[in-house]
C-alpha cells in the first residue's frame, strides 16, 4: 500500500504570539509534516517579526476584504489549490497540536477515508467540555473503524459540525473532484458540504485544540472589549501543557464510551485557566462582553 502523505495549512492575522505558538506545536509534535502559514496581511510589529522569520514557509496574502473573515475562505481555497498531499490539515493560528501525532496516525485516518468513499472530511479536535451534553446525544461511537459518527435531529438546520467545520483533515481529491469552492462562511460550507457528501466523521484520537481566551478579530479589528477583556486576563498566550506518551498511549486505548473533552485530557501550563475553556477572551467577563456587542452593533451603522 502506498503510503498516504499530508500538509498542514496555518491561517494568520495578527496574532503574533499566538501563531508561533501553533507553529512551534506542529514542528514538535508532527515532526515531518510540511506546513505553510497563509498570512491574511497582518500589519501588527510582532506578527510581522515573526513571520519574517519563517521565512519562505509563508504565503503572504493580503485580501481587499474587510468583512467578518477577512480573507480567511479564499486563502483556505489557494492552500486546497496548492496542495500536493493526499490530505490537507486546515488549522488556525490559535490552535495548538496537544499530542505526538505521526505516520501510525496517518495511517488509521487513511483507514477511515478508504473504508468511507464518500467521506471528505473528519474533524481532528477535542470535543468543548462546554457542549458535553449535546455532543454526547449527538455523537455515535463506530467501534469497528474507531471514530464517532454524527446522529443527525432532522429539525437541525445548522450543518455544523455535522458536514463540515472550519478545522478539518480534508481529503484533497474527492474536493477537486466535486469542483469544491469554499463559500463566505462556516455555516455556507456547511449548507455546500451537506448537497455533495454525507456526514463528516470525528476522530476518536483528536490531536488538535483551541487555546483559550483568545483575541478575536472581527473584520480586522479588536474591538475596545477584546482589547479590555485580554489585558484583564492578562496578554500571554494559555498554552496546553502537551500528553506525555503514556497519557497519548492510555488516550489511544480507551474505550469510545469515554468521549474526548479537552477538558478530561488536556490541561494548560497556567492552572487558574478555568474549565470549561472559553473561547474569545471578551467572553470571559461580562463587562468586555458588553463592550463589544455594543461597539459591533455601532460599527454596523
Amino acid at each position: 500500500m502506498t503510503m498516504p502523505n499530508l500538509e498542514i495549512a496555518i491561517f494568520s492575522y495578527n496574532r503574533g504570539a499566538y501563531l508561533e505558538n501553533c507553529v512551534t506545536s506542529v514542528v514538535r509534535n508532527m515532526p515531518g509534516f510540511p506546513y505553510l502559514v497563509y498570512d491574511d496581511g497582518s500589519d501588527e510589529s510582532s506578527t510581522l517579526s515573526y513571520l519574517h522569520r519563517l521565512g519562505n514557509q509563508v504565503r503572504h496574502m493580503k485580501s481587499a476584504s474587510n468583512d467578518r473573515h477577512g480573507g480567511y475562505y479564499s486563502n483556505m481555497q489557494h492552500a486546497l489549490s496548492a496542495c500536493q498531499a493526499d490530505y490537507l490539515l486546515m488549522l488556525q493560528d490559535d490552535l495548538q497540536i496537544v499530542r505526538p501525532f505521526d505516520v501510525h496516525d496517518l495511517k488509521k485516518l487513511h483507514h477511515i477515508f478508504e473504508a468511507n468513499p464518500d467521506l471528505a472530511f473528519i474533524s481532528p479536535l477535542f470535543m468543548k467540555g462546554s457542549k458535553r451534553a449535546y455532543f454526547q446525544q449527538r455523537y455515535q461511537a463506530d467501534q469497528n473503524l474507531r471514530c464517532y459518527r454524527w446522529l443527525a435531529d432532522p429539525n437541525e438546520s445548522n450543518k455544523v459540525p455535522q458536514k463540515y467545520a472550519d478545522i478539518a483533515l480534508l481529503h484533497v481529491d474527492r474536493l477537486r473532484a466535486k469542483g469544491w469552492q469554499f463559500a463566505a462562511s462556516e455555516a455556507d460550507n456547511g449548507l455546500l458540504a451537506d448537497q455533495l457528501w454525507p456526514d463528516m466523521i470525528q476522530a476518536a484520537e483528536p490531536w488538535i485544540f483551541y487555546v483559550p481566551e483568545e483575541p478575536a478579530y472581527r473584520g480586522r479589528v479588536l474591538t475596545f472589549g477584546a482589547k479590555l477583556a485580554a489585558k484583564m486576563a492578562g496578554n500571554e498566550v494559555k498554552t496546553f501543557r502537551d500528553m506525555s506518551p503514556h497519557e497519548s498511549l492510555a488516550f489511544a486505548q480507551r474505550p469510545l464510551s469515554v468521549y474526548p473533552f479537552a477538558e478530561d485530557f488536556i490541561n494548560t501550563i497556567d492552572p487558574h485557566v478555568r474549565k470549561p475553556y472559553k473561547f474569545n477572551v471578551y467572553r470571559t467577563r461580562w463587562l468586555p462582553l458588553i463592550l463589544n456587542k455594543l461597539e459591533l452593533w455601532w460599527r454596523r451603522f
